[in-house]
């Protein structure tokens, strides 16, 4: 299934860029990033990601439960080790099945909606929800650590990569 694969695709582009980063690189908070650090960015995706996967199992997920680890955002190790999980579930995924999501975009009420979804639709957003932060990343990485390589694709999303072919093919 395409969302699946590119999912896979983006999870292993993480994953590389944790076996390729030292863990001050990985931690350093900065400027260019608003006094946060690549690492925060990574859990920030990760944990998005492991929302999803265990909220498709009773079939309810709230991306605002997340838990803000701390070992996540401060060791590639971690991260590498939650992101392998994360690929190995893709490698299971198979069917599509129905979510309710709970949010809330109040910034006074702590009041829940409850909003129909399915997993492949979550799947997208938060692949795409990936991409954004990745590019993200990729400004920090080229600004700091220009001898960290990327795949040329990292923090692009599949439309720009596509659209940037076609130019190049005219």
């Amino acid at each position: 299934m395409q969302i699946i694969n590119a999912s896979k695709e983006i999870c292993g582009q993480l994953f590389h860029l944790c076996e390729n980063l030292k863990r001050d690189e990985y931690s350093n908070c900065s400027s260019l990033l608003l006094g946060s650090s690549i690492g925060k960015h990574m859990r920030h995706i990760i944990e998005f990601f492991d929302i999803l996967r265990e909220g498709s199992e009773v079939g309810e997920i709230n991306y605002d439960t997340r838990v803000r680890s701390g070992q996540i955002e401060n060791d590639p190790l971690v991260a590498k080790d939650r992101l392998a999980l994360i690929i190995a579930w893709l490698e299971e995924l198979s069917v599509n099945k129905n979510l309710s999501l709970y949010l809330n975009f109040d910034q006074d009420s702590r009041a829940v909606k409850q909003v129909k979804s399915n997993l492949m639709r979550e799947l997208a957003y938060n692949l795409e929800h990936a991409i954004h932060h990745m590019a993200l990343i990729r400004i920090a990485l080229n600004q700091q650590f220009p001898d960290v390589r990327v795949d040329a694709n990292f923090g692009v999303a599949y439309s720009t990569i596509r659209y940037n072919k076609d130019q190049c093919a005219h």
